[in-house]
């Protein structure tokens, strides 16, 4: 026990000193954060904004889902245009013609191209100015910036009103409800103050600085955003210590033998069985996973229709954007992704608790029910209420039950609670058989493997916690930052974690590996993946509004986040070893192709795709691009979701008859594996990576509020490369497809079921 020890210090420490820099650096950010002042004010003090009105903006944007059709400071979804480059750029247009009318009393067309670069030097200079009064908690405005103002609220009174030229999107959404955090007055103007604050802070240098709250993001030639020298410097040290990262962690995976050993055991064996009897929780556990894949369906299906969107305002000629419009298409496609794989999750820890002890807690039946139930309560309850928000038909308590505004949280708090209950109680399931194994001392390597799952499991409700944080009149700094607490810690980070633990036992479970092995390179990976990707979170927080230390945390640390994952790329190969080296009828075929997948799109997606994105120099000129979209998808689907149909189909294999996998059976699983990755690699590669290239050239070209324009995916080309995505999109839902008949044919092949199992064996020197 001394190297597990010894491990685990290490692995405590590392938390420690990471999360230690994530916190202070957390409260660095909320004090520099841009001001939300109480009142913006023209030079004669007269009000023009309050921040009322502001608050009652953000939340508009919130409670219509907006953030899942455009994007606020870069974040959200990337079909829409990004509110805050928009607006600084009509900003900006307003300010013009202000000036060309007091200058030379002329419209902005009609003055000559030596006069317009003069007004423009004298706005870029204008709007650089800090002219934010603390002591007062006022922003004062210029009479150019004021008419630029106007100017912004008379251009989205255009946009939201009667305008069918947003694809995707209902006329008229946005009503004139005074709802929960929303001020009296007409809401599309406050909507426009809020993204007009967006523009302000992107635009306006920081106190005793030369750069704006945003590290002058977008990149807007005419308001003087260009990417800062530090961008540059801090992403030359990332790709330096990219570089010297991979030899150091090479030298100690191979000086401390890190990698898993492979024991003899299953070559002498025999035929490995899988037709020891099953208890009753573990039977009520094949349900969730015919859910799963219904989910699964559903999610692949509404990806369909929102590429749809991109080429036509409805469907086939169908107005379904009066029903499914495609802010609402997102937030489920979204929300069902995090759904689907946490609940295949939930059924496999289910699963494995009554295995590890060996017999059935009592009424631990029961319990599996109420959680089900309350799943399906959560899912189906949350995407009503999503539904009712973003079309109008819930108003008053629409962050409860609602839509709540932000990508990944999606959830109305309401439902928020109940899945962080939901989680809560299947930690209470898994406890009631991990801990009396644990505490069995049988064998200790057998308690340190238990330990570690447990723990991961406990990890997963525990980090969720952070979204109970944000509420919807936060600063969007505040929300930002406990954001990506949700998706790059929860998602990118736990997951993660909880996916390689899992991995580790499923390989000591099918006696594949010595556990001894096993455990020390779990730890190994846990320190590396959690050391890196904990303080790694911070190239998110480059142009949000937040302190510039993140430029030099997040691009250092994302940079050797990518180490980790292009290593499980050897525990890929080992799979496939195993796989292809298995001369019995070995039964996990299946589960291995696609653990085989998940290391692959693990090193691609996660990995190369995210490295290419996450560097300063890349990321302020990319960020919120197709570039983006690809990396998601790929880690999304390709990691995470390939690798919850991996521990569906190890646990299928235990809970039905044996006579069910027949050779044509395990055929289709095959099937289904290769053409999901078939339609994945082709929807990255062929459509959203030349999309990203196509888009960040316009960004460059043209500035990035162009590139963000509705008018980019209306050229010929890029409509052609949307079309095409048709085609591996169908591939890829052939692949559910075949998969979601295979698990419901399971249904009907279930084991009867027994309150008494054999506990696993783990004596594997």
């Amino acid at each position: 026990m001394t190297s597990y020890k010894k491990l685990n210090k290490i692995l405590i420490w590392t938390l420690v000193v990471a999360f230690t820099i994530l916190i202070l650096g957390g409260l660095l950010i909320f004090k520099n954060e841009a001001p939300r002042p109480s009142k913006i004010v023209n030079e004669q003090g007269t009000t023009v904004v309050t921040k009322q009105q502001l608050i009652s903006g953000q939340a508009v944007y919130e409670k219509y889902g907006l953030t899942d059709y455009g994007t606020y400071l870069g974040n959200g979804t990337y079909f829409g245009p990004d509110y805050t480059a928009q607006s600084l750029h009509i900003y900006l247009q307003g300010m013009n013609r202000y000036y060309a009318q007091k200058d030379f009393n002329q419209n902005w067309n009609q003055l000559n191209t030596e006069q317009k670069s003069g007004i423009k030097g004298k706005v870029q200079k204008e709007i650089r100015v800090n002219r934010y009064n603390a002591s007062k908690d006022q922003l004062v405005l210029t009479k150019a910036q004021v008419a630029g103002l106007n100017h912004l609220t008379k251009y989205y009174r255009e946009e939201f009103h009667n305008n069918p030229k947003e694809a995707g999107m209902p006329e008229n959404m946005i009503r004139n409800n005074t709802d929960d955090f929303m001020h009296h007055g007409n809401k599309i103007d406050q909507l426009t103050y809020f993204f007009f604050w967006g523009a302000w802070l992107s635009s306006t240098n920081r106190p005793h600085q030369t750069y704006s709250y945003t590290n002058n993001w977008p990149y807007d030639l005419d308001a003087g955003n260009v990417m800062t020298s530090d961008a540059m410097l801090w992403t030359a040290i990332s790709v330096a210590l990219f570089v010297a990262g991979v030899g150091i962690v090479i030298y100690y995976y191979k000086k401390y033998s890190f990698d898993m050993d492979y024991t003899e055991a299953y070559s002498k064996m025999g035929e490995i069985k899988t037709s020891e009897p099953i208890t009753p929780s573990q039977r009520k556990a094949a349900k969730y996973f015919l859910v799963v894949m219904l989910m699964f369906l559903v999610q692949v299906l509404l990806g369909e229709l929102m590429s749809h969107y991109y080429v036509e305002q409805g469907f086939f000629g169908l107005p379904l954007q009066y029903i499914w419009p495609f802010n609402l298409a997102k937030t489920w496609h979204l929300q069902l992704v995090i759904f689907w794989i946490a609940t295949a999750w939930l059924a496999t820890g289910i699963y494995i608790t009554p295995r590890v002890l060996g017999h059935e807690p009592k009424h631990q039946g029961l319990l599996v029910d109420i959680l089900f139930w309350a799943l399906i309560i959560v899912v189906g309850g949350s995407m009503l209420g999503e539904w009712g928000s973003v079309t109008g038909f819930i108003n008053g308590k629409w962050w409860l039950f609602g839509h709540y505004g932000w990508e990944y949280a999606e959830m109305g708090k309401f439902w928020q609670l109940l899945f962080i209950a939901g989680m809560l109680l299947w930690v209470v399931i898994l406890c009631r058989g991990f801990v009396p194994a644990i505490k069995k001392k049988v064998n200790k390597d057998r308690s340190v493997l238990l330990t570690l799952l447990l723990c991961g499991s406990i990890a997963i409700p525990l980090f969720y916690l952070a979204s109970l944080f944000i509420l919807p009149n936060s600063h969007v700094t505040f929300a930002d930052y406990w954001r990506w607490w949700i998706v790059h810690l929860w998602v990118e980070g736990i997951f993660e974690s909880f996916a390689v633990i899992l991995i580790g036992y499923l390989l000591v479970d099918m006696k594949l590996t010595t556990i001894k092995s096993t455990i020390r390179a779990l730890y190994f990976q846990l320190i590396l993946l959690l050391g890196t990707g904990v303080v790694g979170m911070g190239h998110h927080y480059f142009w949000e509004g937040d302190h510039s230390i993140w430029l030099a945390l997040g691009a250092c640390f994302s940079a050797m986040e990518v180490i980790p994952l292009c290593l499980l790329v050897w525990e890929a190969y080992t799979h496939y070893r195993v796989y292809k080296d298995s001369k019995m009828n070995f039964p996990y075929k299946g589960t291995f192709m696609f653990l085989v997948s998940t290391g692959l799109w693990n090193a691609v997606g996660a990995g190369a795709l995210g490295w290419l994105i996450n560097a300063p120099a890349i990321n302020y000129f990319e960020h919120g691009t197709q570039w983006t979209s690809a990396h998601a998808h790929g880690s999304m689907a390709g990691v995470y979701g390939f690798f919850s149909v991996a521990i569906m189909l190890y646990a299928a294999r235990h809970l039905t008859k044996t006579e069910f996998w027949t050779k044509s059976v395990e055929k289709w699983v095959k099937w289904s594996c290769i053409v999901m990755n078939v339609g994945l690699a082709g929807m990255v590669f062929i459509t959203l990576m030349p999309l990203g290239f196509l888009q960040l050239k316009d960004a460059l070209e043209f500035g990035y509020w162009h590139a963000r324009q509705a008018s980019f995916y209306q050229q010929s080309i890029t409509r052609g490369l949307t079309i095409v995505r048709s085609v591996p999109d169908v591939i890829f839902t052939a692949g559910v497809v075949i998969l979601l008949v295979i698990f419901f044919r399971a249904m009907f092949n279930l084991k009867k079921s027994s309150d008494k199992l054999d506990p696993i064996d783990y004596d594997i020197k």
